[in-house]
């Protein structure tokens, strides 16, 4: 396998974090503060590592830094689950260093804490990985998981989609049509959503985002911008809730019937808030492929963590997909605790407590993007972050090891969830890549070659 190194551009950093309690229905990636001057990197920028190898952790008081560190305490945990080294180290000279390795495939997940002299508490995060093209999942997949899907899907195409576009003036904006569109799904739900297209006429290549998690409006300069360079462009809704309602009407949402939305109905495949999400991403890829205005050829699904999660489903759901763009993705490997892994959003174990412990993790395997992962045949672009403590890296490779498809991952060895939205330079390389994959795309091109995993 081949990997994409911009180390000119990667340099693997981690600022410290302050503590913060991770809500599941908010966004995994909301920004937090990053006030102190404490660094923590590997020897190697890239964080990549071959099984065996010496892994050199670097801590360092940054240049400037006014309240002075005089020790800090590490753990590194394989596969963000088990510690396979720890300790106390006193700073010499503003920095420490110590020194670990990995036995098998698989990430860690390096975690630094202490106190400034001041009595700050702090915490950082780095991470590296191991041979990352062999991480397997060793869990089956449940015996009718296709069955049930392609049920669903033959339910749902029972149901007219039945769009109302809506057209919207956008002043300033004279090269391009503005939609709300409405779609209607499965159980009386819709599917909320904003297209975008070049005014002129013609045929277009399609676009779909997905969007990440929490409970917020979509602004017009989602699609705008992707409409003015000749896209065919829709933005999804997660929620059964118009795109546009004012904000305070999202915040009493999030406060009540959306609060902890992952929960709803978690006791039961059928029952899932996942169920109408899945189906609703399907159905919107599906109304796409049905326009007069789309080329019939490109369809790319694009999203970050909870979106991450939905465009693998979307592509699983939808064989006229033809690539998926996915960063951080959450959902990987809901069930990893039964082989000592860490699991992240939306956190189906934590809530997996009493006499519905069993039917919650049962039902969290048919909405898991593991098990999705083999019916994606489509190209994929897929960027895990190392520092990863929302979506554990060893499970999102796990997933890129099952697609069905061509696969390049974009290593991160910058990137968490934690990183504030202004501090976003840790998932550059993503970027970077994503576009050259676009331009290429849209000009009716392969994937651009050279760095495909297969």
């Amino acid at each position: 396998m081949k990997i994409t190194s911009k180390l000119s551009i990667v340099v693997f950093l981690a600022t410290v974090f302050p503590c913060i309690p991770v809500k599941a229905q908010t966004d995994p990636a909301a920004p937090v503060p990053r006030p102190y001057g404490v660094v923590v990197r590997t020897a190697n920028p890239a964080g990549i590592y071959h099984v065996g190898a010496k892994i050199t952790v670097q801590i360092q008081v940054r240049d400037g830094a006014t309240d002075a560190v005089n020790q800090v305490e590490f753990t590194a945990k394989l596969h963000d689950a088990k510690v396979v080294a720890s300790g106390i180290l006193a700073l010499t000279n503003h920095s420490a260093e110590f020194e670990t390795s990995l036995e098998e495939p698989g990430s860690l997940l390096f975690t630094v804490s202490g106190k400034t002299t001041s009595g700050q508490k702090f915490t950082a995060f780095a991470g590296a990985t191991a041979d990352y093209q062999s991480i397997r999942w060793p869990l089956p997949l449940p015996d009718d998981f296709d069955v049930f899907w392609n049920g669903k899907i033959a339910e749902s195409k029972k149901i007219p989609l039945n769009p109302k576009l809506e057209s919207v003036n956008l002043a300033n904006d004279p090269a391009i049509n503005y939609y709300r569109l409405t779609l209607d799904n499965i159980n009386g739900s819709h599917v909320f959503g904003q297209l975008a297209r070049p005014k002129k006429s013609g045929k277009f290549p399609a676009i779909m985002l997905v969007q990440y998690a929490g409970v917020y409006p979509l602004k017009p300069e989602n699609v705008t911008g992707l409409a003015r360079e000749g896209w065919l462009v829709l933005n999804i809704s997660a929620h059964d809730v118009p795109f546009d309602l004012p904000e305070s009407e999202f915040q009493k949402l999030a406060e009540t019937t959306l609060n902890d939305y992952t929960t709803i109905g978690q006791t039961n495949r059928e029952t899932s808030y996942f169920l109408r999400m899945f189906l609703g991403c399907q159905r919107a890829a599906e109304y796409l492929t049905m326009r007069d205005d789309w080329n019939g050829k490109i369809l790319v699904v694009k999203g970050i963590s909870q979106g991450g999660l939905q465009s693998i489903v979307t592509a699983a759901l939808c064989p006229q997909v033809s690539a998926i763009m996915i960063l951080e993705p959450a959902g990987c490997g809901n069930t990893a605790q039964q082989i000592g892994r860490g699991w992240g959003w939306p956190y189906w174990q934590a809530h997996a407590n009493g006499p519905d412990a069993e039917n919650i993790m049962n039902s969290s395997r048919y909405f898991d993007a593991i098990n999705f992962a083999h019916r994606v045949k489509c190209p994929a672009l897929v960027g895990p972050g190392l520092m990863e403590t929302t979506c554990p890296a060893s499970n999102v490779f796990a997933m890129c090891n099952l697609l069905g498809g061509p696969v390049e991952v974009v290593v991160l060895p910058e990137a968490g969830h934690q990183a504030p939205k202004n501090d976003k330079h840790g998932e550059t390389p993503f970027n970077e890549r994503a576009a050259e994959w676009l331009k290429a795309l849209k000009a009716g091109q392969p994937v651009p070659g050279g760095n495909l995993l297969r």
